[in-house]
This record gives C-alpha cells, structure tokens and sequence, in this order.
C-alpha cells in the first residue's frame, strides 16, 4: 500500500487552494471589468439642438436624445422651462443592472412671436381726420416678456417693440394696408394687417332753398373796398373790430360800414339776408363755411372766385382763393347769402 508523506499531502493542499484563490480572483476581475466596461459604455447622445420651448409644462425628454447606451430609468436634476438659457440636465442610465448618472446640457427658447389682438380688420375714416393708428390695438404680448410698448423711433438694433408700416399715401382717399410689426427680446417677429379706409370729405349744404330771383347786392362794390383795406388785421377771438377781427365780427363790421346789419355769429349769419347759390354770387355776397352739418366760419366773396375773411391768429385778415380754401381745409362752402 502506498501512503504519501504529510508534505507531499500539505502541498497539494495549498496548490489547490491556491488554484481556487487565483480562479476566484480571475472571476471577480472579469466580472469587475465586465462591469466597469458597462459603465463606461453608458451614454447619452443628445440632437444637434436639444432645446425646449419656454414655458413647455410637460417636454418630452426622449424627444432631445438622439441616442442612449441603455435605459433612462429617472431624471435626478431637471430644467426650469421658465427660465431661458442653458441648462443642465442629470439622468439615471441603467445597463444590464448598472446604473450611471450621465449630464447633458439642454437650452431653454424662446421661439414663438408676439401675439397682436387688433379691433377691427377695417378702420374707416374721413378726409383729414386725424386718426391715431394705436387706438386699433388691443394689445400687443410676448409669452416671456409681456406687453410690449407702441415705438415710433425703430431702428435696427431696436427689439421689443410693435410699430406700423404703411404707403406714403396713406391720407388720401382709398383704402390703404397697414401692417403692425411687433418683435420680442429674443427677436421673434409676428405681423398682421388691417385697412384703413379714408372717405371723401363729404359736401355739405345747409338745407335752406335758393332764391334765383334774389336782387342784386346794390352795395357789392362798397363791401369788396372796404374788406381790400382790413387785410393785414390781426385775428383776435370774440372781437367785431375795428382793430382786430374773429371771422363773423369781421363780417359784421364790413356791412355796418355800409350801414347794414347782420347778425354775430357764424351760425346765424347763414340765415341773414336771402340764399343764393355759389354760381351766382355776388361781389358782397357772404359766403358760409362749416363741417359735420354745422355752419363754423363766414366769409366775404369778392368775385373772381376770391374771398377775404378773419382766418386765425397766425393769419389774421386775408385774401384767399375760394376753391383752394375748400381743397385745403376741412371746411366746405355751406351756403351763400346776400343781404338786400
């Protein structure tokens, strides 16, 4: 029978063991390389782009990565969509029982335009109206910076703004496009358009009838040289002369010159006397003017399409051309009388 000897026997032991120990540790090695390669083959790939809108409630994390090395099990640090700018994002990334924290950067936008709430799609207004533009805007917001301001000193650096761009034209007769721009601090631009309708001045005429058969306005000659020498006069509010004049008191003096009376005013001198109609005027003759059905100016014809009258304080007494008058001002010819 053969017997081993006890070193013989003590070494084989500690080979084994040995054998055991190294097997062991070549295990745990693969296995902890095998995990650490895991862990370093974990990441996140985010689009060219990743960005969220401002204000987004519920963004859908998935829709900024492009790819990921395993499962996005959670979000430990998210973004606040109600701040703009970059922002950092940490995500639990889990692979094959690993899990690693990966960070992505994430830029919060500003993408949408100023919304612009207007009145009325068409504004319709008279000739020479003055018409502020503004007063068909609602309003003019921004989601990120609120209401923003009408500007009318816009340039190219300008940003936060609405203002309006229309035709050179646009106070003549017709219909006209007016296109409000509003830009936000992020440089969003939003437009939209409206008409602006402009209506003829409308002729007016107080509803009195004519008298074709009106005498002649014997003193027609008298009144044209005594209106000839107050031109010059000062236009002076409330007054009939004989140093300074309004429009009916410079009226009303040229007649009592004659020694005719009229009436003070503009409104009731368009009943003095008799109606004629422009087309036979006479030298003399007073000629009214008003707007909006109302008689607000008198004046003196003295033929050949010429008139002389009390105008403003700028202008005092003066002679002018009755057609220009009527293309110029808001005024219309109403009426003419003629005092017997």
């Amino acid at each position: 029978m053969n017997t081993i000897d006890l070193p013989s026997k003590k070494l084989m032991i500690f080979k084994i063991i040995s054998l055991v120990v190294i097997s062991s540790i070549m295990v745990i090695s693969c296995y902890v390389y095998h995990k650490y390669d895991t862990y370093k083959s974990i990441k996140v790939v985010v689009n060219k782009e990743a960005a969220v809108e401002y204000g987004s409630a519920n963004y859908d994390i998935n829709k900024l990565i492009k790819k990921v090395e395993g499962e996005i099990v959670s979000v430990k640090q998210d973004i606040d969509t109600n701040k703009i700018g970059e922002q950092e994002v940490v995500v639990e990334v889990k692979k094959e029982n690993v899990v690693k924290e990966v960070a992505f950067l994430v830029n919060v936008v500003d993408t949408i335009a100023p919304d612009i709430n207007i009145k009325e799609e068409k504004v319709t207004i008279t000739e020479g109206d003055n018409y502020d533009l503004t007063t068909n805007i609602n309003s003019v917001t921004d989601l990120v910076d609120g209401d923003i301001a009408y500007s009318n000193e816009v340039t190219e650096d300008s940003n936060f703004y609405y203002d309006f761009s229309y035709g050179e034209d646009i106070d003549n007769v017709g219909e006209h496009e007016v296109i409000v721009n509003a830009k936000d601090k992020s440089g969003n631009i939003n437009q939209i358009k409206f008409i602006l309708e402009v209506k003829a001045k409308p002729e007016y005429r107080i509803s009195i009838p004519v008298n074709a058969n009106a005498p002649a306005n014997g003193v027609g000659g008298d009144l044209v040289s005594i209106a000839y020498s107050l031109i010059g006069a000062p236009y002076i509010s409330g007054s009939n002369g004989p140093y300074g004049f309004d429009c009916s008191g410079f009226v009303q003096y040229v007649y009592s010159r004659v020694g005719k009376s009229v009436s003070r005013s503009s409104y009731t001198q368009a009943y003095d006397g008799v109606a004629v109609s422009y087309e036979n005027a006479q030298p003399g003759d007073i000629l009214n003017w008003g707007h909006g059905g109302a008689v607000t100016h008198s004046a003196l014809y003295v033929g050949n399409g010429l008139m002389i009258h009390a105008t403003n304080p700028s202008q005092g007494v003066m002679l002018s051309n009755v057609a220009a008058w009527q293309n110029g001002s808001i005024d219309k010819l109403m009426g003419v009388r003629r005092i017997p």
